[in-house]
């Protein structure tokens, strides 16, 4: 095979890479002439910041069909917002259903509040295709205490795309909070707050809103008023006078001064996605998904993960090769055929125990950027691999 010059970018699921014309530049652009904390000034750059970073709350809001851009407030990651809700959220004797194929950012706080004595964590099982037993999980929640359900929208080890609908409307009729780990999900499916009955809705703006490291958020929403404790307490440039955190949101949220750039950019990204709409960018991803599990799924010697008969999932192709550790097998494909990927358990290891990878998987993951030569120029790759 002829093999390619430059990088072929396959680890979207850690990091969308290329961004969108306009995102760095509207992070350079605020460093060279913008350059004030926002909120913080009555001076005209300063009201830009400010301007700036509610345009892109806004349109976060308008993507995700949010009514009220209050209700999302910003963070630096994923991470820090589930850590705000899990932790501004749970109270002792509560009960906690999760699922085995979670990101260790939802699992470690939820047992580090379990170590502490303050819950009980339930956890669905998956399928062996690697699917959510939604059975299990509305069985579970028959059980008395439980206050919150919390699943990943999509499954970074698989790219299962879990029911979070119907999940949602369930626990609205059951007075449960449920929360949304949307790092693999926001901008890569569709999802509406407001239809879906979403309580809580992490974000990170690295992946699939295609903004850079360093910004993420949640929007929560009216049903929950503002009961969540803030993990951060300091200064919020508005209610200065006061000794306490604000109680209106935002500004109960967003202690110290924001990643600002950080968040322009990101509104450069969201309006990005949404002139290209999320629909056509998972068509599109799809199209690469069920092109290159056709091409692998005879393949000798590579086994496939996730569900197979139908593409309920978005685009992420998980493979092991018969005797390889996939760590060994991702580097191959960067040494010799400069294809970046990402090998292991992905920080979701109990769906690899469970599905009989306890090394972890090598992973393909797909962005918008990404050619039907791409994913054909990946499964030839690894077939020669795995037959050598």
């Amino acid at each position: 095979m002829k093999i390619r010059d430059k990088m072929t970018y396959l680890d979207n699921g850690a990091t969308s890479y290329p961004k969108p014309s306009g995102v760095i530049e509207a992070y350079c652009d605020y460093a060279k002439n913008i350059g004030a904390s926002p909120a913080r000034g009555t001076y005209e750059t300063a009201e830009i910041a400010e301007k700036s970073i509610e345009h892109t709350r806004e349109n976060i809001a308008k993507l995700f069909g949010a009514k009220n851009p209050g209700r999302i407030a910003f963070t630096k990651s994923a991470t820090e917002s589930l850590n705000l809700a899990l932790f501004g959220l749970l109270k002792p004797g509560d009960k906690v259903i999760t699922t085995r194929m979670e990101h260790n950012a939802v699992t470690r706080p939820l047992i580090e509040l379990e170590r502490r004595g303050d819950i009980e964590i339930l956890s669905a099982q998956v399928t062996p295709r690697g699917r959510l037993d939604i059975e299990h999980l509305y069985e579970l929640a028959e059980k008395p205490r439980v206050r919150m359900i919390v699943t990943t929208g999509i499954a970074n080890s698989t790219g299962v795309i879990n029911p979070f609908w119907e999940i949602g409307e369930f626990c609205r009729k059951k007075e449960i909070i449920y929360a949304i780990d949307g790092a693999q999900l926001c901008g890569v499916y569709p999802v509406n707050v407001e239809e879906d009955f979403v309580d809580i809705l992490v974000f990170t703006g690295h992946k699939g809103l295609y903004g850079v490291p360093g910004t993420g958020g949640l929007y929560i929403s009216e049903h929950l008023g503002n009961r969540i404790k803030p993990l951060l307490y300091g200064g919020t440039g508005a209610q200065s006078d006061r000794t306490t955190m604000p109680s209106v949101l935002p500004d109960r949220y967003e202690a110290g001064t924001p990643n600002t750039p950080g968040i322009i950019a990101l509104g450069t990204g969201v309006q990005w996605v949404l002139d290209k709409g999320v629909d056509e960018i998972h068509r599109h991803k799809q199209k690469l998904l069920q092109l290159m599990m056709e091409l692998l799924q005879d393949a000798p010697g590579i086994r496939l993960f996730g569900p197979q008969t139908d593409l309920d999932r978005t685009a992420i192709v998980p493979l092991v090769i018969e005797d390889m550790n996939p760590k060994e097998a991702a580097e191959q494909l960067w040494v010799k055929y400069k294809i970046a990927t990402r090998a292991g358990c992905h920080c979701a290891p109990q769906v690899h125990f469970d599905l009989g990878a306890p090394q972890g998987t090598l992973r393909f993951s797909f962005g918008a950027f990404n050619t039907v030569e791409d994913a054909e120029y990946a499964a030839e790759a690894i077939i020669e691999i795995a037959k050598k």
